[in-house]
């Protein structure tokens, strides 16, 4: 199988690209970086033009992959913790600069970079939607005149809370990314959930902390599932939908701050 890769402005791209090149009978064959016009107008009513076509359409959303995040899912699914009533998230990492900071490309900053990953987690356990959306939203750790920090509540159709540090809060010397934590809280117990677990910390005067990954590769994961997907000819995990979804709750989460009221998602 031959793949290729449109627009690389995304860090995670360049992990793709490494997971493509470790599987077996698949070869990455071209990388490409889109014109910004052009890839505004053909990101419009994508899913519905890639349903007409039979064309797949799987959204990036690895966390999903991790084998932590797998089992989480599991014992919810098996009622280990019986019916859940709430949900406390966090996604929290440094500003990363470049075409982030730009809301002409990135369509706002920290909100709803972290937001997507969680929120996706969340409807995913449940299997229910977000109805309510409240959001504080500022920039307090950066100069850069973009949001980077937000707390989220949400209530889902379900009737679940759930709330989310959504924050670009690490300092310079600290990792990027790499905090995905949940505190799902059931009837019958609680599950503690940290995707990035499978670490070591590395202490250094000149680079701060560095996190060295010596576990599961969830961006492996995500694109192994999106090739079976092409092979098998059967949906993704990850739907087109399940981005729409999660987008949905950060563009609400900017307009709850902005009204500075609860958001009703329709």
């Amino acid at each position: 199988m031959k793949l290729g890769i449109i627009s690389v402005a995304h860090m995670h791209a360049y992990s793709y690209a490494n997971a493509v090149g470790k599987l077996a009978g698949v070869q990455l064959v071209g990388v490409a970086d889109e014109d910004e016009a052009r890839g505004k107008a053909a990101a419009e009513e994508m899913i519905d033009v890639c349903r007409e076509q039979g064309v797949i359409l799987q959204t990036a959303f690895p966390v999903r992959f991790h084998p932590a995040v797998v089992r989480a899912k599991q014992l919810v699914e098996q009622g280990k913790i019986g019916r859940i009533m709430a949900i406390r998230g966090t996604n929290r990492g440094q500003n990363p600069g470049g075409w982030f900071v730009d809301p002409a490309q990135s369509g706002g900053g920290a909100v709803i970079d972290h937001t997507v990953h969680v929120v996706d987690l969340m409807r995913w356990f449940m299997g229910a939607e977000v109805r309510e959306v409240y959001a504080e939203v500022d920039s307090k750790f950066s100069a850069t005149p973009i949001d980077d920090c937000g707390i989220l509540t949400l209530e889902f159709e379900n009737g679940v809370f759930a709330t989310l540090d959504c924050s670009w809060s690490r300092n310079k010397t600290f990792p990027v990314w790499g905090d995905v934590t949940m505190e799902i809280i059931g009837t019958e117990g609680t599950i503690s959930l940290d995707a990035f677990s499978q670490k070591l910390d590395v202490y250094s005067n000149d680079k701060g902390l560095k996190w060295v990954n010596w576990g599961d590769d969830m961006d492996r994961q995500l694109v192994s599932d999106f090739v079976a997907s092409v092979r098998e000819k059967k949906a993704p995990s990850v739907t087109g939908e399940d981005g729409m979804r999660a987008v949905e709750v950060a563009l609400a989460a900017y307009q709850s701050a902005e009204q500075k009221q609860p958001v009703v998602i329709r």
